[in-house]
């Protein structure tokens, strides 16, 4: 059992396209998504790839760390780091005033206050979405006039500032680690689980690509399709774990170096506190890298 558990959150800085692979929808290729609520998610085994990666060009990590930690490539032992999939936090919606709002909702918290507790995190995140249905607000930065209300793309929505929203949204700007954190702190919203789920499901980003033949100048064949990727400004959250290294006798006394450093040690909190310490500020999530897609910000603990 995973004894090291950290909270790991991703901020996206340009769309992400972590794809399911083609479709016969109206999507060719669309994102990866939870089966029973249709969130957007980011699989763990790309999570963990893509920081496995960046850890391999990080110069002066111990010998063999990132066998020990991730796994060798022979499969003769397991890796001792562990990533849950990436679930949705914040989703941002295209507002009439403040630009757009970082909306979230009670079954998103729920969930995140149920994995914190999984890293000895306990939070109080329960916002109770009344009768009367109205959103909460971190400010009045998306309220249009004395309204009482928040235009999110052609939808009016009752919605009303609160204190429970002004803290979280301070939390999560100081669990994001941002330079500049009023944007999160002045443009959240908690809406209602359906609301929030309707926008993440058909307000995604989508673009067609297609490969144009250099000589007759028009599509080839095949070449054209859609594709589907999360926005920018999107933040995700992942749980990384550790527990002690997987290595047989044999290929501990092979891997001496990365041994010694956490000798009489917690071997799992060596670990983790080995990633945290090397951990990249930008990593690139996903597929399409090439065309600048995936970058994202990252940040470790709360």
């Amino acid at each position: 059992m995973y004894k090291n558990v950290k909270p790991i959150f991703f901020k996206a800085l340009s769309g992400i396209h972590a794809g399911s692979g083609a479709d016969l929808g109206l999507v060719d290729m669309p994102i990866q998504r939870e089966r029973h609520s249709g969130l957007p998610k980011i699989e763990s085994s790309s999570v963990k790839g893509c920081i496995r990666e960046e850890f391999e060009q990080t110069d002066g990590l111990p010998a063999d760390f990132v066998k020990a930690a991730f796994g060798p490539d022979s499969g003769k032992y397991a890796g001792s780091i562990a990533f849950t999939d990436a679930r949705l936090l914040l989703f941002p919606v295209r507002s009439a005033k403040g630009v757009f709002a970082y909306a979230t909702c009670p079954y998103i918290l729920k969930r995140l206050a149920e994995d914190f507790a999984l890293a000895g995190i306990v939070l109080d995140l329960a916002p109770d979405i009344g009768k009367d249905g109205k959103a909460q607000v971190s400010s009045d930065q998306l309220l249009v006039g004395e309204s009482g209300k928040a235009l999110l793309e052609e939808y009016t929505i009752e919605a009303e500032q609160t204190g429970y929203a002004q803290k979280l949204a301070e939390n999560i700007a100081a669990w994001l680690k941002l330079e500049d954190p009023k944007y999160v702190q002045e443009n959240l919203i908690i809406l209602a689980d359906d609301d929030l789920r309707d926008f993440a499901q058909n307000n995604t980003e989508i673009i067609s690509r297609s490969r144009i033949d250099s000589k007759t100048g028009t599509v080839l064949e095949g070449k054209f399709f859609t594709e589907e990727s999360l926005p920018a400004e999107t933040v995700m959250y992942s749980l990384v774990m550790t527990s002690a290294i997987f290595m047989s006798e044999a290929a501990r006394q092979a891997s001496a170096t990365v041994i010694a450093a956490g000798a009489g040690a917690d071997e799992g909190k060596y670990l983790l506190d080995t990633i945290a310490a090397r951990l990249p500020r930008y990593i690139q999530l996903g597929g399409d890298a090439t065309i600048g897609k995936g970058l994202c910000r990252i940040s470790l603990g709360v």
